[in-house]
């Protein structure tokens, strides 16, 4: 039975003035972690190989251990040669050695302090190849009994780490007031203990204390003040999950996995661009929070199946419980006040990260990350060599004819266009989308035959229904690059704050060949790793449905690759996705967009 969360609201309780509930969260311990707290117990080398000695005459080799979870007790088995005896004349006499298996039952329970996983040995026993007790049984019990059934009554499993971790990290989400000196009515303990299919899952309990009860007015907005601190806390939540997300993928070997991780992170960068451009009269922070966390918690439990580093003091473990925890204690109500912090989500990273967490996760570093690229197969565009700009705006009344010396991207720089000279300038963006997407498909693409030719178009499609092919707007003496709402950048619209670390953020803006070579790179990584590798294409649909993934995917996140056949879907989203739909056909059939879907005669743009 695979690990999965749950969360048990105790009845509240009176306590003086304010109630108290307690909320248990599970702690996996799995099974690769138990193997090695046996394997230690025992002094067994990496082969699983050992000795326990009693004396010169009395020792057990220890080989091949096994260990397995059933239902109320793990099942260990060892290979074990018993050599028994006396000593006489001085040497030692004896039987034979015996080879036989050593056989015990591992009972789980917790600790009188419920800080520590502990195990009683119930039912051991000495059983030959054939499955037989076999001649000497006893004296081999009996040695089994005084060198092996100590040692592993004696393991203990201590989780204080985590627990006193997760009794901070409370402290720090469900800070003291005026009104309640302390969130916690009762520290966090081991309460109970279960058997899984692979592992064992130990309750983790704590009891909080909620606010005294007050009378609900209506929220007031945020002031200037709070605005800005709710900003700057989302700015950590985004230095937060990038940090923790790149520690995960990095260790993860499998790329599906991989890849899911980072759509998360991806994912909720979007949500959090979006968030810092919304009018709200409450902070979205902690909603954000538990959105990342929701979508990362089911990556999370299929890790604890995976060798994922080096995990033998339960980072992962105690990190998982620690955001279950926080989680529950959002389901308890807003009289529990849980609140988003830049020092709560510091000391969350370092349940994980340890030595590896920042100090600080602001200000958000712009610079290129190689590590992130390799992760996402995003490694930007090559360098280009600075071109000089017009002299003038007036130059580029110009019949543009003449522009054909220079390159697309020389002779766009600056360049807002015009009804005067529209033809030649959507010219010089048809040339520019033409030499970027061949040259991203002749070096680097990943797509076969069959995908090729639905490239071209989608690409053009896109960029037509980012900006109608614009990178500059405003005056012809004043260019502006085109901007959106929530920070989009330059003709394919870049989101700055979401590519960050894969792209330059300031040569997203100055340079229109390199951010239409970002554009067509985001769009071929959501078209191999999501859309394809999700296969939207054996939806009803086919072949068409990976252009409308990759679109909506581009447009809101890897969360959005199936919005376009989805009965939910937001009617502006369905807007957005139709409009998208009819330009993909245009370029589709003739390469070329329909100008008046965007510039309409005697408009003056």
């Amino acid at each position: 039975m695979r690990f999965a969360l749950f969360i048990l609201l105790l009845a509240a309780a009176l306590s003086g003035q304010a109630a108290t509930s307690t909320v248990e969260v599970p702690l996996k311990v799995d099974l690769q972690h138990l193997k090695s707290v046996v394997a230690l117990a025992l002094d067994l080398d990496a082969d699983g190989q050992g000795e326990l000695v009693a004396d010169a005459c009395n020792r057990i080799e220890l080989a091949d251990p096994t260990l397995g979870a059933g239902e109320q007790a793990l099942e260990l088995s060892l290979a074990v040669t018993m050599h028994t005896g006396a000593t006489a004349f001085g040497r030692c006499t004896g039987p034979r050695p015996i080879e036989a298996r050593f056989h015990v039952r591992l009972e789980p329970g917790v600790d009188s302090a419920g800080r520590a996983v502990i195990f009683e040995p119930v039912g051991a026993e000495i059983r030959r190849a054939d499955g037989s007790a076999g001649f000497l049984a006893r004296a081999a019990s009996q040695l089994a009994d005084r060198l092996i059934v100590p040692r592993l009554a004696a393991i203990e499993i201590d989780v204080s780490e985590s627990l006193f971790a997760i009794d901070d990290l409370i402290m720090e989400f469900m800070p003291v007031s005026d009104s309640r000196a302390s969130p916690l009515a009762e520290r966090a303990r081991l309460s109970g203990i279960e058997m899984a299919a692979d592992g064992l899952v130990a309750a983790l309990a704590v009891t909080l204390q909620a606010l005294p009860a007050v009378a609900v007015s209506p929220e007031a907005p945020l002031d200037d003040v709070e605005f800005a601190q709710w900003q700057r806390i989302e700015d950590e939540l985004d230095g937060f999950l990038t940090a923790v997300i790149v520690h995960l993928a990095d260790d993860v070997q499998t790329r599906d996995l991989q890849l899911d991780l980072l759509a998360v992170l991806i994912d909720s960068r979007h949500r959090i661009a979006e968030a810092l451009r919304e009018d709200t009269e409450t902070d979205p922070v902690e909603a954000l929070f538990l959105e990342a966390w929701a979508a990362l918690r089911p990556l999370l439990e299929q890790l604890d199946a995976l060798d994922v580093g080096d995990d033998v003091d339960l980072r992962l473990a105690g990190f998982l419980a620690a955001g279950d925890a926080l989680t529950a204690v959002q389901a308890l109500g807003p009289e529990y006040g849980l609140e988003v912090s830049r020092d709560g989500l510091r000391r969350l990273a370092r349940m994980l990260l340890a030595e590896q967490a920042p100090v600080s996760f602001t200000p958000l570093p712009l610079e290129t990350d190689p590590r992130l690229q390799r992760l996402l197969g995003l490694y930007g565009v090559p360098p280009r060599l600075p071109t000089a700009a017009r002299s003038h705006w007036l130059d580029w009344l110009i019949p543009l004819a003449h522009a054909g010396d220079d390159s697309p991207a020389e002779a766009l720089r600056g360049l807002v266009p015009r009804l005067a000279y529209l033809d030649d300038y959507l010219d010089l963006v048809a040339r520019l989308l033409a030499v970027e997407i061949e040259s991203h498909l002749g070096e680097n693409s990943r797509l076969g035959a069959e995908h090729r030719r639905l490239f071209d178009p989608l690409v053009r499609a896109t960029a037509w229904k980012e900006t109608c092919w614009r990178h500059y707007v405003g005056r012809a003496d004043e260019p502006q690059v085109i901007r959106s709402p929530v920070g989009a950048i330059g003709m394919m619209q870049i989101m700055g704050r979401v590519w960050r670390g894969v792209y330059d953020v300031e040569r997203l803006e100055r340079d229109v060949a390199y951010n239409v070579a970002a554009g067509i790179e985001i769009l071929e990584h959501y078209l191999v790793d999501y859309a394809i590798r999700r296969r939207e294409h054996e939806q009803p649909g086919g072949l068409d449905n990976l252009v409308r993934a990759t679109y909506a995917a581009y447009n809101g996140g890897p969360s959005h690759l199936a919005r376009y056949r989805r009965d939910d879907t937001a009617t502006s989203l369905r807007a957005i996705d139709r409009e998208f739909w009819n330009h993909y056909q245009q370029m589709k059939a003739e390469q070329w967009p329909d100008v008046a879907s965007c510039y309409s005669v005697g408009s003056g743009n």
